[in-house]
């Protein structure tokens, strides 16, 4: 009888995560995908706007609602759901390729773990958060390096406003750095007086807990 409550209790508690990551699923599919296609054209809309000041500025207000509601979706989904470094790299591409910008995607994640990966993955999410909230980003760079046993994700970007980024309320760099610090692995922030904005992250190519 304990054997039976034990698997019995096992199996509750996978179909729950399983019902946690349908839940995540379907959020960021679904809801996340129209607030994306919302942003990319408000963004198109106040480019347009450049003579008309009211216009501009009722535009940049519905931009940054519509940027923090995507965020909003993107963290209560994350609760949930790990995006792979492949699948958030090829997000980023097509964001910042919808909003004008020039970016360079290389990378290669074969072979990382769930943990490295999604560890990883959030450090591009957090890179280009930081683009839309802090830079005018014309050119992006993301790019995966793997030396001596360690893996080098580097996120940059022109446009920087020269301010140093602040996280975000329950999160942002300082979360971030936590979350990478879980897999052996630290975070840096660079600033170049030329705008040039670079996040970058050191794990270990082989990680297990």
């Amino acid at each position: 009888m304990l054997l039976q409550v034990r698997r019995l209790r096992t199996e509750k508690e996978q179909a729950v995560i399983q019902a946690h990551e349908e839940f995540a699923r379907d959020v960021h599919d679904l809801v996340g995908h129209w607030l994306w296609l919302a942003s990319v054209k408000s963004e198109l809309a106040y480019r347009r706007a450049a003579g008309d000041a009211r216009l501009r500025g009722d535009l940049g207000e519905a931009l940054q609602a519509v940027r923090h509601a995507a965020h909003a979706v993107r963290d209560i989904s994350m609760i949930h759901r790990q995006v792979p470094l492949e699948g958030e790299s090829l997000r980023a591409q097509a964001l910042l390729t919808g909003l004008g910008a020039d970016c360079s995607v290389r990378v290669d994640a074969t072979g990382l773990s769930r943990e490295v990966s999604g560890a990883l993955g959030a450090v591009v999410r957090e890179g280009v958060t930081n683009m839309l909230r802090h830079s005018t980003v014309r050119t992006c760079v993301i790019e995966l390096d793997a030396r001596e046993g360690l893996l080098r994700l580097t996120v940059a970007n022109d446009g920087a406003t020269g301010r140093s980024p602040r996280p975000a309320a329950g999160n942002g760099l300082d979360n971030l750095r936590a979350r990478v610090a879980r897999i052996g692995g630290t975070v840096r922030v660079t600033a170049g007086e030329d705008g040039w904005f670079t996040l970058s992250a050191e794990v270990p190519q082989k990680f297990s807990e």
